[in-house]
């Protein structure tokens, strides 16, 4: 199997998800290769730093603030087809910064983990000014039209239910491969818990709840859920991850300190594979990467109010195969604790069971092989002779 010298990844910093996926990808990559060259360019920022901030800030907020307009934006262009006017806008978007940067950096091949790279690409492919491969990892359960585009060689994808999406879709079956989302490899590496349990602080034989409020702390009542955990009727031991939420720390951290039961509250956290592999059970709102390292970490999970769109979509995929539960209020969020920490602690060993039949461990090295299997070096030279 031929290997790339160079690898471009486009991603974009809407949450962490995707800059961790590029990252998994392009780990597994250097595995291949030690050598390799492989940039990763958060291309919203690069074709506007002030436009990709704006932007951010919006969608933040929106799914903060206005959930259900966010998801009513989701669906409404759930649909849109590759020749609208309103995708090729969207794939007109920054197509001198793409040219720049594979002028830049002459790549084998082009991966995207966020849709607008990915339509980009397809478009200046499709116009005959490139002919680099290019490849898409899907970092959801989830099928939207953003990410199929008809110039992609390859799409990455993260279950079957995304492969029969896309093939409803029209994209052949040749260019789908059911591979996992992409986690980091320290996700799979079995730890010593007794040693992380005395590095923490956990007690041996209380359950360990960890509350992820995600990458941004958008988790929606997350102070109240922290609330009721603080000073929760029966043992418990609770660790809360703020992200780069702040203020919800510094609003946390003073509470924590009254709490009935040991509490630890952390901002963003490198380590956290350390933190799921001592939790008994997660909290969290159903991010596509941190569901996989869950699934992968064999750590069952509570999911509530996860995103519209794309989050609800993974949501009904861990429910439906049985390695979570979602809450759809506070109340059932009591419910379920009081089932899963107290009632019914043997449905979390259910739930762990169902994980093992579901983790992809590998995801980012199966990635990896199939990225290498679209070079063809004899190519690679005529990818950047640009026709104007």
């Amino acid at each position: 199997m031929p290997i790339p010298s160079k690898v471009l990844i486009f991603s974009a910093s809407y949450g962490d998800g995707h800059q961790q996926a590029a990252a998994a990808i392009r780990e597994a990559l250097l595995r291949q290769d030690p050598g390799m060259r492989v940039p990763i360019v958060d291309y919203i920022r690069a074709v506007h730093p002030w436009l990709n901030q704006f932007t951010k800030y919006c969608y933040l907020k929106s799914v903060q603030v206005a959930p259900a307009l966010w998801g009513w934006f989701y669906r409404g262009t759930s649909q849109i087809q590759p020749t609208s006017l309103i995708q090729r806008q969207l794939n007109s978007v920054g197509w001198e910064v793409m040219r720049r940067e594979l002028t830049r950096w002459r790549p084998d091949l082009v991966v995207a983990t966020f849709p607008t790279p990915a339509g980009v690409v397809s478009s200046l492919k499709l116009r005959g000014h490139i002919h680099v491969p290019l490849a898409t990892v899907i970092t959801d359960h989830a099928v939207h039209s953003q990410w199929i585009h008809p110039a992609t060689d390859l799409y990455c994808v993260g279950s079957e239910e995304v492969r029969r999406g896309l093939l409803e879709r029209g994209v052949p079956e040749a260019r789908i491969r059911v591979t996992g989302i992409p986690i980091r490899q320290v996700f799979s590496i079995p730890q010593d818990v007794r040693k992380l349990r005395h590095k923490y602080g956990v007690t041996e034989g209380v359950p360990v709840v960890l509350v992820m409020g995600g990458a941004y702390g958008v988790m929606s009542d997350v102070e109240d859920i922290c609330r009721e955990l603080f000073h929760y009727p029966h043992p418990v031991q609770v660790m809360v991850v703020c992200g780069r939420n702040e203020r919800l720390r510094q609003q946390l951290r003073p509470q924590a300190l009254h709490a009935r039961h040991p509490v630890r509250v952390f901002g963003f956290v490198e380590m956290i594979h350390e933190l799921m592999a001592i939790a008994d059970l997660m909290i969290t709102k159903a991010g596509g990467l941190t569901i996989s390292e869950a699934i992968a970490m064999e750590l069952p999970m509570l999911i509530y109010r996860p995103i519209p769109g794309q989050e609800e979509a993974n949501a009904a995929y861990l429910t439906q195969t049985g390695v979570a539960v979602h809450a759809k209020s506070r109340r059932e969020v009591s419910a379920l604790l009081r089932d899963l920490l107290v009632e019914r602690p043997e449905r979390r060993a259910r739930m762990r069971d169902q994980m093992r039949a579901l983790r992809r461990p590998r995801a980012a090295d199966d990635i990896a092989e199939q990225l290498c299997s679209l070079v063809n070096p004899a190519s690679v030279r005529a990818n950047y002779e640009y026709h104007h």
